[in-house]
């Protein structure tokens, strides 16, 4: 696919139109949207303000110039480069991360399973809650919960370097504590006296290819693939680690594949969580599995 080129004299209207087009011929559905937020990107840094793309609407029905390197930028997202990865954010519940090559970019279904550790929380009415979040990636979940539960203490872990370094950026300021280790061993001190710990680990099956550019190319492998040809080795180990982090009546949440539902009810009961239960994301596929540890 050939470059998107800019026309000299021709104003943002004109090029977000033409940048969106461009982007959907490229296979990219928000094509549009992501003209309207590269701009933004751009604009933002001319203006040393941030800039929303509901400005940017607005911008471009004034006759506004289109911003130094527009073309280039949407160039490089019909390559499918990540938008994240361009602008170096990226949205998550209330929170505006910072993200870039080397780290897992947070999906909008991880928004849910941040919901249920919430509800849970909310419903216990715990005070001062200990949570842990393994395999933590950009922080988007340990951020998350930070910043919606005052005076919760949150650990984070994460095993990649790459990613820790992106994870403390956006964990630092939220007091949490962010440990570069295995997840499956981290946080000897916290054996049994955890309330919560959530997990989205790698869980892709071996072998398996991405169907999206963007994953496939550009998101981690250590981020990705679980190890096995089910996809399960490495969510076994993190589910293993978390029963053994919380204390009795904790509860642990982790994230997985559509397809592994039936794989990861059974991993929980086997590791002897009870009321184990299937959790549907937004779109009506199984996306979460949730389990507590025993009272005795």
């Amino acid at each position: 696919m050939s470059d998107f080129v800019y026309q000299p004299g021709e104003e943002l209207d004109s090029a977000l139109h033409r940048a969106g087009a461009y982007l959907q011929s490229a296979g990219i559905d928000s094509g549009l949207v992501d003209a309207q937020l590269i701009a933004a990107h751009l604009v933002s840094s001319e203006l040393g303000e941030d800039v929303s793309r509901g400005r940017i609407q607005s911008m471009a029905l004034t006759g506004t110039a289109v911003p130094a390197g527009f073309a280039e930028l949407v160039s490089e997202r019909g390559a499918r480069v990540p938008l994240q990865h361009l602008t170096g954010q990226a949205y998550f519940r209330h929170l505006t991360l910072r993200v870039g090559p080397g780290v897992f970019t947070p999906r909008p279904e991880t928004e849910l399973l941040v919901d249920h550790v919430l509800d849970y929380m909310r419903f216990r009415s715990l005070e001062n809650p200990v949570v842990v979040d393994l395999c933590t990636g950009s922080g988007a979940i340990a951020a998350s919960v930070a910043t919606e539960i005052p005076g919760s203490q949150v650990f984070a872990v994460e095993l990649s370097e790459d990613a820790c370094a992106w994870a403390a950026l956006n964990l630092e300021p939220v007091g949490v504590q962010l440990v570069q280790g295995d997840a499956t061993d981290a946080l000897e001190h916290l054996v049994g006296e955890v309330d919560v710990v959530v997990t989205n680990p790698p869980y892709i099956p071996n072998g398996a290819v991405p169907k999206d550019p963007e994953v496939r190319d550009h998101d981690p492998h250590l981020a990705l693939f679980g190890g096995s040809e089910d996809g399960m080795k490495i969510p076994s180990a993190i589910a293993d680690r978390a029963y053994q982090l919380l204390k009795p009546g904790g509860f642990a949440i982790m994230e997985h594949a559509e397809t592994q539902r039936e794989l990861a009810a059974s991993l929980f009961k086997n590791l002897g969580f009870t009321g184990v239960q299937s959790i549907d994301d937004l779109a009506g596929k199984p996306r979460h599995t949730a389990g507590r540890k025993p009272l005795g």
